[in-house]
């Protein structure tokens, strides 16, 4: 088993090898994470130059010749589970995706979905990432925390930052990303959003989509998960605590207890998802409003949160 210690020595490898941010934006065009599955089939067939030999095979997928990744340590890497070595080929067993500071780990991005795949970065880990309030704090729980995107792209949120996900093969690939990234403050247990019990000054939760009819579809909402988890954020939200989740409209019950500013990014004419910012313990207030996503600001973020506090964002239209 790979140590701790080792995996953070081959992160920094991987960092100073090219797996960058701003190398992959350079190398595909976009630094849009969840833009890159559209790209990947172009991308893995590209013959790369040896600065984006980490990129082509634990980016895009690139099935390549042990020669082309002589700068990568591949015995490593196969010795943590990330690549498979094969006569003189070498491809990777998931994808290692730059994020921030970090390094992220998910499921290849042409894999099929799946009820247990850990899927590639969409916009709504960004929209969630973006949305959490500065400051450091003591504790951060993380519930249904997936491949751990929000932490391992804002791990300066807290001193200890817990996350918990009831899929397995998650909380692997958690583990190994907070591993390679040197996150030790960053802990993944296996569990149900309704197992958690710690109180934390910051709960956050990318929440699956309730009543989506494919049972195949990543990220789908079973029976009660709303319930247990507003129950269990309102539980382990610390006194002057915060909740941010990102979920769809429909899932945030009107009751919930204290000040709820809710910001709808999607058009009228589609599902509503929004962003939550819940703080349970202050005078109640709902505020509802929504902003179009623009080019130079297509993620949710802090702006609006205080346009909804303030009542200068436009309401959500009633139709």
């Amino acid at each position: 088993m790979t140590s701790p210690a080792e995996l953070r020595a081959i992160g920094a490898r991987l960092i100073a090898s090219g797996l960058t941010p701003r190398a992959l934006a350079a190398w595909s065009g976009t630094d849009r994470i969840s833009a890159l599955p559209w790209k990947v089939s172009g991308m893995s067939a590209r013959d790369p130059v040896p600065a984006a030999a980490a990129l082509a095979l634990l980016v895009a997928g690139a099935e390549l010749p042990i020669d082309r990744v002589r700068r990568l340590p591949i015995d490593e890497l196969v010795a943590a589970g990330l690549v498979e070595h094969v006569e003189d080929r070498v491809r990777a067993r998931v994808g290692v995706v730059p994020l921030a500071a970090s390094l992220l780990v998910c499921d290849r991005a042409e894999l099929d979905d799946g009820v247990d795949l850990v899927c590639w970065p969409d916009d709504s880990s960004v929209h969630l990432a973006s949305a959490l309030p500065p400051g450091r704090r003591a504790r951060w729980l993380d519930l249904g925390c997936g491949s751990a995107f929000a932490p391992l792209a804002r791990p300066e949120l807290a001193a200890s930052i817990h996350g918990i996900d009831i899929n397995p093969r998650a909380v692997e690939h958690a583990r190994l990303g907070a591993g390679l990234s040197g996150i030790e403050h960053l802990r993944i247990d296996h569990g149900d959003v309704g197992d958690a019990d710690e109180v934390a000054e910051l709960v956050t939760c990318n929440a699956p989509i309730p009543d989506e009819p494919d049972a195949a579809v990543w990220r789908s909402a079973g029976p009660g998960f709303f319930d247990r988890l507003w129950a269990t954020a309102r539980r382990c939200a610390a006194p002057g605590g915060e909740i941010v989740v990102h979920c769809t409209l429909a899932a945030i019950p009107d009751q919930l207890p204290g000040e709820q500013q809710i910001v709808v990014y999607t058009p009228p004419s589609t599902k509503a998802f929004a962003i939550l910012w819940w703080r349970p313990d202050a005078p109640p207030r709902r505020v509802v409003g929504r902003r179009a996503m623009t080019p130079g600001r297509p993620h949710v973020d802090l702006r609006d949160r205080d346009d909804a506090a303030a009542g200068t964002m436009p309401p959500l239209d009633p139709c």
